[in-house]
């Protein structure tokens, strides 16, 4: 049975990871597969790059730059990954932190659009988001959890990037993750970001910088390659392709990425990983 876990830690800086502040996602950083060189999509921006996850295409393609509801008609010519999954038979559950109560309505017609079965908006912080989608992980069975963790994010905007409250904010995502890590015996962790921050100005990401482009990128779990990492530059349009690749699916010929094959132990047969 595949499983998938997809952890994007908002607005997180790659050199933000350290064994002291992050020893939960420094740990799976060091002992499976990670890119050292790994980028968002231009504008690095949240919308933007939640967008392309969804539907593995870049923004000039499928134009979601702002939030709003006027991207639905589009997202229905658009292949998202989680209607591909959908028509395998794998599902597909959000679990995001609290949000506001106007912009829940918004995600949930973008989510169940885009082949969603369900969202869960819950908690305060990083940890409760986490517990969340453990339940959703231990309800469900072969199919893909995304968590999204706001609070680096938040912080970066309210404090900027690097800031006490930024890496304060740091520690309460690798909690959140050691939380869901337990489940790397038995299911795919993937661990990234939408866009770093601070590269102009201390407080935003949104202005091209390689400091607001570049995201961490971790894999783990079963055939994962260990001790591994990725030998050239990647880019976040290479994750939607890699899910369909883990769970079996054909993927789409518009899609913009290439599954990164390198991150597993079956990589030099480039087939599906086998149930």
């Amino acid at each position: 049975m595949r499983r998938v876990i997809f952890v994007l830690a908002d607005g997180l800086r790659p050199d933000a990871i350290s064994r002291e502040r992050m020893p939960t996602l420094s740990v799976l950083r060091d002992g499976f597969t990670h890119a050292p060189i790994a980028t968002t999509i231009r504008p690095s921006a949240t919308v933007a790059a939640l967008a392309s996850l969804a539907t593995g295409v870049s923004p000039e393609t499928h134009r979601l730059i702002e939030p709003g509801l006027g991207f639905l008609p589009r997202l229905r010519t658009l292949r998202p990954v989680a209607r591909e999954l959908a028509r395998s038979g794998v599902e597909t559950v959000i679990a995001t932190g609290e949000l506001a109560p106007g912009a829940l309505p918004i995600a949930w017609a973008l989510a169940a659009t885009a082949g969603a079965r369900r969202i869960v908006a819950a908690g305060k912080h990083a940890g409760e988001t986490a517990h969340t989608a453990h339940r959703l992980y231990l309800e469900g069975g072969e199919g893909l959890v995304f968590v999204y963790l706001p609070d680096c994010d938040r912080a970066g905007h309210a404090h900027g990037w690097m800031s006490e409250p930024y890496l304060d904010a740091t520690r309460h995502v690798d909690a959140a993750i050691q939380t869901l890590a337990m489940h790397a015996s038995d299911a795919l962790l993937i661990i990234t970001a939408d866009h770093g921050g601070g590269g102009v100005r201390h407080d935003d990401h949104d202005e091209p910088h390689p400091v607001n482009d570049a995201i961490p990128l971790v894999f783990a779990g079963p055939r994962v390659t260990r001790r591994h990492r990725l030998p050239l530059p990647v880019s976040i349009l290479d994750l939607p392709p890699t899910i369909l690749w883990w769970f079996g699916c054909e993927v789409p010929a518009c899609y913009e990425g290439q599954p990164l094959y390198d991150a597993f132990e079956c990589a030099e047969a480039a087939e599906p990983v086998p149930a």
